[in-house]
């Protein structure tokens, strides 16, 4: 059953989006391709299906659901095609805003990066995969972020969700960990040296090698 508790009858369909995007990236009840009852929802969140359609409307413009006509409504599946599409964008939108962060990054800001990275390589060496991923995707958003283009960090941060929703639970393989943590260090050494072409070549091509990856190892 989903845990998440009934909610106040203010802004409904703000709190129904939340509640379930929450239940989706959670991957506790649903996983990549699994039907969503509309219903279920409604009498689980203790409202009616209005602000829960709304809410599905929502998720399926950020591209975590798909509404199929006499069907229903379902969780995005994994799809390694729409996968790599999506990894593209990335690459591209990652590698500009890294242009942009070596013009804007602080010298404060870089010892930020550095410190992730720091923790990154504790990661590695204790075995941590889990808490490596996350530390490097929250390296990936705070660089993004020190772009200074909030039209950009939002479209990122779009694809990261649709990436997050089509590989719930999927196996983390792989060993090569330390060089996509060495490359984590390049692009900062590209932004201390305020080389925009360097930090947004390396980025992109960082980006680029974890699409191939997913050839072999189902990875993101």
């Amino acid at each position: 059953m989903m845990k998440t508790a009934t909610i106040k009858r203010t802004n409904l369909a703000e709190q129904a989006y939340q509640a379930i995007r929450d239940e989706l990236l959670t991957g506790d009840r649903f996983l990549p391709g699994d039907k969503i009852s509309v219903e279920d929802l409604s009498r689980q969140l203790g409202v009616s299906r209005s602000p829960v359609w709304a809410a599905i409307a929502r998720l399926e413009a950020e591209g975590m659901v798909e509404v199929r006509p006499r069907q229903g409504v379902f969780f995005v599946g994994f799809d390694i095609d729409r996968l790599r599409e999506i990894f593209v964008v990335r690459e591209v939108l990652e590698g500009a805003a890294a242009r942009l962060a070596a013009e804007r990054a602080t010298a404060d800001e870089i010892i930020e990066l550095r410190l992730s990275i720091e923790r990154q390589r504790a990661f590695i060496q204790a075995g941590a995969i889990e808490l490596y991923t996350n530390e490097a995707n929250l390296f990936h958003t705070r660089l993004t972020e020190l772009g200074g283009n909030a039209t950009l960090t939002g479209l990122v941060a779009q694809l990261w969700t649709r990436i997050t929703a089509m590989c719930l639970r999927r196996n983390r393989k792989g060993g090569d960990f330390d060089e996509r943590t060495d490359e984590h260090v390049a692009m900062v050494e590209a932004l201390a040296r305020r080389d925009g072409d360097a930090a947004e070549a390396i980025t992109r091509g960082h980006i680029r090698r974890l699409a191939d990856s997913m050839r072999a190892a189902d990875l993101t």
